[in-house]
């Protein structure tokens, strides 16, 4: 299917599918030199989504209109590492989005994973009950060695995806003209709205870095805005004709063109803070 080949060929960027419908998530990782920290995950969705879709709570089904329980968190908690803890929830309410932000604790940035592509709480299927099938997660990790300045390393996870033919990249079926165009069409409407980002907060003095985007204790992985990521067809077209696992310097010269995205593509990511 064009949608389907359309979807390998941007890679990565679009493990972001499973999110659907209007959403803006955030997360924010804080981090001290002795390695603990909090992780702030924000997840907002438009009124009307909201109230058309079940929320899980735990291993039970949620009812439509209702944010996730407690279990829910405290599950999630142990999926992001040894020493990780749900710490609290608050309700996010306005005239047009409904979410909540919560906040996690963790004893050693050393044990933390993070999902690059976060989960929604939200189930696949509001009505049947069905379990969606499990998507591979990309985590972020990362490594800290405690000093005087304290050494962080960033390590993105970008694994190669293999083609269906088991043939390298340039073996695969290239989009034409007009397919390229129905894809962009169909992921509007089904992107529309949503926003993802996520960051790095580093709670000391940052000394040196190597990150691609960084404003003063902020390093910022990952910031996009779907909208006008889709806006233009031909520097979109540009951005999924790199293929599943171009290099840094051929990402950074197609994303520098495209207004509302930043992402980080060096796979390890160095700060030295105190």
């Amino acid at each position: 299917m064009v949608k389907n080949g359309l979807i390998r060929a941007v890679g990565f960027v679009v493990l972001l599918f499973a999110l659907a419908g209007c959403l803006e998530i955030s997360t924010i990782v804080s981090v001290k030199p002795d390695g603990t920290g909090t992780i702030s995950e924000q997840m907002l969705m438009s009124n009307s989504s909201f109230s058309e879709m079940a929320l899980t709570d735990g291993d039970k089904k949620g009812q439509s209109g209702q944010l996730p329980g407690k279990e829910s968190f405290d599950k999630k908690s142990l999926g992001m590492g040894d020493g990780v803890h749900f710490v609290s929830v608050r309700p996010i309410v306005t005239k047009t989005q409904t979410g909540y932000e919560a906040l996690y604790s963790f004893r050693d940035i050393n044990l933390l994973q993070v999902n690059s592509a976060p989960d929604n709480g939200v189930s696949a299927d509001s009505t049947s009950g069905e379990q969606s099938p499990k998507k591979k997660k990309q985590y972020v990790r990362f490594s800290l060695k405690e000093g005087t300045p304290s050494r962080l390393v960033i390590l993105m996870d970008q694994e190669k995806k293999a083609s269906l033919s088991g043939t390298p990249d340039a073996a695969k079926p290239q989009q034409n003209a007009e397919q390229l165009k129905m894809a962009i069409s169909i992921m509007k409407q089904f992107l529309k709205g949503m926003k993802v980002f996520m960051a790095i907060d580093v709670n000391g003095s940052i000394l040196s870095t190597n990150a691609t985007y960084r404003k003063e204790k902020r390093i910022t992985l990952m910031d996009v805005d779907f909208d006008k990521l889709l806006a233009n067809p031909k520097q979109f077209a540009s951005f999924a004709a790199l293929g599943s696992d171009p290099s840094s310097e051929e990402m950074q010269k197609i994303l520098k063109k495209i207004p509302g995205i930043k992402l980080e593509t060096q796979k390890e990511v160095d700060v030295s803070f105190q």
